[in-house]
């Protein structure tokens, strides 16, 4: 993904303090993800996990948002 590594706009409270800035970053990092066409987005970061999921929202985006732990245990009972 484009700018992988570049913040989502959650940053701690950031998106509470600064929310039009971060509305911003997350904006990008929104269309970044739409540009992959990725089913999933995985993260491990809680606040990334609430600010990702309120951006698919926002933007209408199928994308589905899910922490590391969900994905590996749906990736498990899929195989058995």
């Amino acid at each position: 993904m484009r700018e992988a590594e570049h913040c989502c706009g959650s940053a701690g409270i950031y998106n509470v303090i600064n929310t039009e800035l971060s509305l911003d970053v997350l904006n990008r990092k929104m269309e970044n993800i739409e540009d992959t066409q990725a089913e999933v987005v995985v993260t491990t970061n809680p606040g990334c996990l609430l600010q990702l999921n309120a951006g698919a929202e926002l933007t209408n985006s199928p994308v589905k948002v899910m922490h590391l732990a969900e994905f590996v245990a749906r990736a498990y009972s899929d195989l058995h």
